[in-house]
């Protein structure tokens, strides 16, 4: 048997990040795991925590300088509570922080300047709709992808107004299927928060309604059957899909000083399935 890692010598590698609250870290980890096999992403997409972590990379940063600089943000770097009532739609924090903190972190502010091309979902308040943004200014695209819902203020891009690129699609295949210029695609993906494998939910009290359900959230079932059927067209045409799910170290804007161990998870995790040559060790059980 062959390692999954010597699977995608010498391919035209596209990588996907999946979106999940605050897997920034876990990103970077993978990315780190990738660069020290010699897989060079050709291609990136990124949805949420994936938006910022994919944006970092294709302007520029190295994965070990991704993971440096997401382990030097503070609460104070992107915590701008205020009104939650604007223009654009409610939201506890302005998100104006984390737009000049990630103008700070990337060495380049557009999509035509980065080194490789880059997707960035959205979801479109106005008509509920994902889309892929891949042109124009790159920081508000972050912003937007990364703006979770209740959360962050919705942010106005083009004359539309968007909010988390999660919010109705967990992980952004599309633009490769579009593309049509890769051999393989490895897909860096966080399990939704909300479900156990075998889609139970975690917190005892999920009889509730989440906050979310009073608007038009994609529901975690959906979002993994559109994952799910973009996978197996990429199969069908030929493309590789590798998708690494180990599990992740889960934190949030209060649990920031758990980045370093978060990152070392999806380091040593992404890691261990490349270069194992069990195919039950590969992807999540959702997608498998």
């Amino acid at each position: 048997m062959t390692a999954h890692v010597e699977k995608l010598r010498g391919a035209r590698v596209g990588v996907a990040l999946s979106s999940g609250f605050f897997g920034f870290f876990h990103h970077a980890g993978a990315l780190e795991a990738l660069a020290s096999r010699g897989i060079v992403p050709a291609r990136i997409t990124g949805n949420s925590a994936g938006a910022l972590v994919g944006a970092m990379y294709a302007a520029g940063l190295e994965p070990a300088e991704i993971s440096a600089e997401l382990l030097s943000v503070a609460r104070a770097d992107f915590w701008d509570p205020g009104w939650p009532f604007s223009a654009r739609g409610f939201g506890f924090l302005a998100g104006e922080k984390l737009a000049a903190r990630i103008a700070r972190a990337l060495p380049v502010h557009g999509f035509a300047e980065c080194r490789v091309p880059l997707s960035l979902g959205v979801y479109g308040l106005a008509d509920g709709r994902t889309r892929h943004l891949k042109s124009g200014a790159l920081v508000p695209a972050v912003r937007a992808s990364c703006a979770v819902p209740y959360m962050f203020q919705p942010v106005e891009i083009g004359g539309r107004t968007y909010w988390d690129g999660g919010f109705g699609e967990k992980t952004p295949l599309a633009p490769f299927i579009e593309a049509g210029d890769v051999d393989a695609v490895v897909v860096s993906y966080l399990p939704p928060r909300d479900a156990e494998p075998g889609g139970k939910r975690r917190n005892p009290l999920s009889f509730l309604p989440k906050p979310s359900a009073l608007l038009a959230e994609t529901p975690s079932d959906e979002r993994i059957e559109r994952d799910r059927a973009a996978v197996a067209i990429l199969r069908e045409r030929g493309v590789r899909v590798l998708v690494l799910g180990p599990t992740p170290v889960k934190l949030g804007p209060f649990s920031l000083e758990r980045g370093e161990e978060a990152v070392r998870a999806g380091r040593e995790g992404v890691g261990r399935i490349l270069d194992s040559e069990d195919g039950s060790a590969l992807g999540s059980p959702q997608l498998s």
